[in-house]
């Protein structure tokens, strides 16, 4: 294992650690993936500047507010890594509102696409990237009419903040869509998968080879991705290289030395959750590497929104798993 990717590992057991003592109220998924974002930031832990955020969405939004739902503890992590979280969050609340005019359902996915349209785009550029998500939302829709939900905001805003077109980005996820939905079998995720993809400008029927077969080598080796939005992190790593092989040897190993970390055990988290921590911190590793291949050469203008994509993949996984848990309780 690399001792990177050890390094990477500890850090996240020890920022999980601290951020559980200080919000173990809190969706215990949530809490490890705000550890994760704030290791793969390579950020010191603050957690008064979280707490502070927190008191700001408190403060800035109304008793039923979505900004305090299941996204509330991940949308004021993502705040406490930027500079001026105060005023990020107005930023987000304003975009939230222009999205509900433009016809975006209320929703805490609507709450994190608001919120990276803020962290990621100039004041100026508001609104036409509302318009641009609307309609490359309705695009998705038009394509897959029951499938296409709230949890596509985020990728249709991601997609609206790139410099795809819509036409290509559409016949680029119905052609990644067609391949992939002969090896896996449940349409929403297959549909997540196909939207990571999408940021690549490999031919599709090459990335997704390459995806399915970093599916079946970590099958190989007993690492098996739910039928959920976890599938989506394949994609990820996939478009960072084409040594399927080596990657799953590392997810594996990432793995296990996850399990053998506090609150990392079968005891304490699912199989397919803890790997698709594994497989984040694998993705993080490759993109901090500057020795890759002609492979990252060709991704070299993409690799913000797949650093985007990734985290937005990662925090729908999770918001999902959120949403599920509190509908049971």
């Amino acid at each position: 294992m690399k001792g990177s990717l050890k390094n990477k590992c500890d850090l996240f057991a020890e920022n999980y650690k601290q951020l559980y003592k200080s919000f173990k109220w809190n969706y215990t998924s949530s809490v490890r993936l705000g550890a994760l974002l704030y290791t793969m930031s390579e950020s010191k832990l603050e957690i008064d500047r979280i707490k502070e955020c927190k008191s700001f969405i408190k403060n800035k939004t109304g008793v039923f507010s979505q900004f305090k739902d299941t996204t509330n503890f991940i949308t004021s992590v993502m705040l406490s890594l930027q500079e001026n979280p105060a005023k990020l969050i107005e930023e987000a609340i304003i975009i939230y509102k222009d999205m509900k005019k433009e016809g975006f359902h209320s929703s805490p996915y609507l709450v994190l696409a608001a919120l990276s349209i803020a962290m990621e785009a100039e004041d100026y550029q508001y609104n036409n990237i509302i318009k641009s998500a609307k309609s490359f939302y309705d695009a998705m829709k038009k394509e897959h009419r029951f499938i296409t939900s709230s949890d596509d905001y985020g990728f249709a805003t991601l997609l609206a903040m790139s410099d795809i077109s819509i036409n290509q980005a559409i016949r680029e996820m119905e052609n990644c869509y067609r391949i992939l939905k002969e090896h896996f079998s449940y349409s929403n995720s297959v549909q997540a998968l196909s939207h990571v993809l999408t940021f690549s400008e490999e031919d599709a029927a090459v990335k997704c080879r390459r995806t399915v077969e970093l599916n079946n080598a970590l099958h190989a080796r007993k690492c098996k991705f739910g039928s959920g939005m976890q599938i989506s992190f394949l994609g990820v790593v996939a478009l960072l290289s084409e040594e399927t092989g080596k990657l799953a040897d590392e997810i594996a190993a990432t793995n296990q030395y996850l399990k053998s970390k506090k609150g990392f055990g079968g005891w304490s988290i699912s199989a397919k959750e803890r790997l698709m921590y594994a497989t984040a911190l694998v993705c993080d590793d490759y993109l901090a590497d500057q020795k890759h291949s002609t492979m990252e050469m060709t991704l070299a203008n993409n690799i913000t929104n797949i650093l985007l994509a990734q985290q937005m993949a990662m925090i729908a996984a999770t918001s999902a798993g959120a949403a599920a848990a509190a509908g049971s309780s």
